[in-house]
């Protein structure tokens, strides 16, 4: 891995294969590490950046109240990438929709998996499933074991879902890369306040949302969102899959995004 020192903290990044820039964000539970396998087929006929964000894997701790989007861009400015795809899953996805809004001329096209969305508060009309208490419990009292556990449970499997839904390979790197992530960084980065509810109405370029059946009433939610707003918008839903569609059906998410990217970028 390559580092560059931003004004918000060093982050490291890798860039692997040649041809037209795609820039893969990665949850807050997760690390680059997350699109290895993404990488490895894309990698043949496009340039695929992976970093890890402030306060995730190799690099910085992040800094209170600083916006994720300028060390996105500085990574861009630094690899001299003028307009790229963006691929984020969950807060990556977050981060990629406030990238386009801040620099739509950068952006060629947006893919979402599981994402969230700066601002959004949805009225969910559906109990808060009990594992819910028992992660923030766990939280509480920084039980690692239990976390992994509980994160695996909601995230990679999902409510209602399966564990041989989800590869075990997937689920050994899942539970690798939040252990470290509780061991090394333990707190999720604290992002200025931002809201692009509104901003999402507008963005004009193409983008796909990609969301398990299994992912969180939130993530539904958002992806409702955008197929009611955002017009042209490409809604994928995949049954059987929880919040991260490219750990539990790896070979359709990169068959999904080679034929995507084929149309939209280059």
């Amino acid at each position: 891995m390559s580092e560059l020192i931003t004004r918000q903290g060093t982050i490291y990044y890798e860039v692997t294969g040649n041809g037209p820039s795609v820039l893969f964000l990665h949850s807050a539970l997760t690390d680059h590490r997350q699109w290895r396998d993404q990488v490895n087929a894309l990698s043949p006929s496009y340039r695929c950046i992976t970093y890890d964000l402030l306060g995730s894997g190799l690099s910085d701790n992040a800094p209170d109240d600083y916006d994720p989007t300028d060390t996105l861009l500085a990574l861009l400015d630094h690899l001299k990438v003028d307009r790229v795809a963006l691929v984020g899953s969950s807060m990556g996805g977050s981060i990629s929709i406030h990238a386009a809004t801040r620099y739509p001329g950068r952006i060629q096209s947006i893919v979402l998996m599981g994402t969230g969305l700066f601002g959004f508060q949805p009225v969910l009309n559906t109990p808060e499933p009990t594992i819910y208490r028992e992660y923030e419990a766990a939280l509480a009292n920084h039980d690692i074991d239990r976390l992994v556990d509980l994160a695996e449970a909601i995230w990679l499997i999902g409510i209602g879902g399966r564990e041989e839904h989800v590869p075990k390979p997937y689920r050994e790197l899942f539970r690798l890369m939040y252990r470290e992530f509780l061991k090394n960084h333990g707190e999720f980065p604290q992002y200025r306040d931002m809201d692009d509810t509104g901003a999402t109405r507008n963005l004009n370029m193409p983008v796909m949302v990609v969301v398990g059946d299994h992912d969180t009433a939130f993530c539904l939610a958002v992806a409702n969102y955008f197929e009611q707003t955002l017009p042209g918008v490409n809604i994928i839903r995949m049954p059987g899959v929880a919040h991260f569609p490219n750990l539990s059906k790896p070979q359709v998410v990169n068959e999904l995004l080679l034929e995507w990217l084929k149309k939209n970028n280059e």
